[in-house]
């Protein structure tokens, strides 16, 4: 959902396909006027194109327990300083986000877009000059992603840049990995397809077994994502000959990695120790 305030700019906002929602134009008259201001609200992804005039201020915000991510689609980031600022909250005093000061995850995709991100809900862009080129911004809501979850763990931005998924090296069981990813607001993974499982193999490895969120332990023989309350449909990844379909079993847990498994899924007791992984999703 977009909500507008006012625009009082004549602009063309272009809607593309690939990216997502862009915010229809406001103009007064069919005249350019030398300021505009305007109050979009982003839930899912926003990509807004100019012409932008000098003077012009944009205010972003997203629901209060995330963030927001800024990014040039097909451009150079650290360019777009050169006609905007971007600030952290809407206060006068708001800081300025730069490239260069950007908090860097060890972890993170490297292939992903050069991305600044806010450290709260709101935001606000303010055009210096007015941009000598084609300028498309993209706007993301995001979920905060730390270095690490304490001892013993690593976290990064390594799907998307939206997301963020942590590793715990802590050998514990299916339930208590399930409460210690819950405990730092996150969910034990969920693999919705195979480039998702793969970027989250090539951080970590599979040397060792990683807990997952599938489990049947609610309906022996129906596999469920419980952190999602999905049923894999699309994409499955299991070993051969797995899972255990004896009368009885009790390998109920899903994990992947370890000299076994290796990249496939191996289903397990719960019981089991194993590392896990974390995620958290916009």
């Amino acid at each position: 959902m977009v909500k507008v305030v006012a625009f009082y700019v004549l602009a063309t906002f272009l809607v593309s396909f690939n990216y997502g929602n862009v915010v229809p134009p406001i103009s007064r008259d069919n005249q350019i006027f030398p300021t505009c201001v305007e109050y979009i609200f982003v839930d899912k992804e926003i990509v807004i194109d100019g012409p932008f005039n000098e003077n012009c201020i944009l205010q972003f915000e997203t629901q209060e327990d995330r963030i927001l991510a800024f990014t040039v689609v097909d451009g150079d980031m650290k360019e777009t300083e050169k006609f905007l600022s971007i600030h952290d909250g809407i206060d006068s005093k708001a800081p300025v986000l730069l490239v260069e000061n950007r908090k860097l995850l060890e972890l993170s995709n490297q292939d992903l877009p050069t991305t600044v991100y806010t450290s709260q809900s709101e935001a606000v862009i303010r055009f210096t000059k007015k941009p000598t080129s084609n300028l498309k911004l993209k706007i993301q809501k995001a979920v905060r992603c730390a270095f690490n979850l304490g001892i013993d763990s690593q976290c990064g931005r390594v799907v998307d840049e939206v997301s963020c998924y942590c590793a715990t090296f802590v050998n514990r069981n299916h339930p208590d990995q399930t409460m210690f990813c819950v405990d730092h607001n996150m969910k034990l993974v969920s693999f919705e397809n195979r480039t998702e499982e793969e970027l989250v193999q090539a951080a970590w490895g599979t040397e060792v077994s990683y807990w997952t969120s599938l489990t049947d332990t609610r309906r022996d023989g129906t596999w469920l994502w419980e952190s999602s309350m999905t049923v894999p449909a699309d994409y499955t990844n299991w070993y051969p000959k797995r899972p255990n379909t004896a009368v009885n079993n009790v390998d109920d847990c899903m994990a992947y990695g370890g000299a076994t498994y290796l990249t496939f899924w191996g289903d397990l007791a719960c019981t089991t120790m194993a590392h896990a992984i974390c995620e958290a999703q916009p």
